[in-house]
């Protein structure tokens, strides 16, 4: 018995697992245990509803921004390194966190922000190589700056987030 496995840090919902070029009772039955796999993954109760709705969101962004000049002023594509280091950082996310507004920025890169108020909004960049530019407002304090995403969410990321909705 063989069994398909998907390294997370390699996955890429957007690429195509399997070709369906088999004709077989076993090339049908592997094409139904991939798609099923797939739609496991999207379900997972690890990722929970709410990551699993900023995933989507990631995805249709991919789609909808994968070419140059996507928004007619001459925005680059989205860079896939950052939509990679987008979909980890989801991950990552606590539950406890309320779910951010996801867009891409003219540089190709994606952002995640979350709102409560005019006087109360954080916003994070996500870059290529794992960087986290990130500003503030909390009432009429601001904090901007640069974390690198290793292999835990940095703490001044956290607690800016938590700031929001405080």
């Amino acid at each position: 018995m063989s069994t398909l496995c998907i390294p997370m840090p390699y996955y890429n919902p957007n690429y195509n697992l399997y070709s369906n070029r088999g004709v077989s009772d076993d090339a049908n039955t592997l094409h139904r245990q991939i798609a099923a796999i797939e739609d496991d993954f999207n379900k997972s109760i690890v990722l929970g509803e709410k990551n699993a709705k900023i995933t989507q969101a990631l995805m249709n962004i991919f789609e909808e921004c994968a070419y140059p000049n996507w928004d007619g002023y001459g925005a680059k594509p989205i860079d896939k390194e950052s939509y990679y280091e987008s979909l980890r950082f989801v991950q990552y996310l606590p539950n406890s966190i309320p779910g951010p507004e996801v867009t891409i920025e003219p540089d190709g890169e994606i952002a995640f922000e979350w709102f409560n108020n005019k006087r109360r909004v954080f916003s994070i960049s996500i870059g290529s190589n794992g960087e986290l530019t990130y500003a503030g407002l909390f009432g009429y304090n601001k904090a901007h700056g640069t974390e690198f995403f290793g292999d835990e969410l940095p703490k001044t990321i956290l607690e800016n987030i938590q700031r929001v909705f405080e």
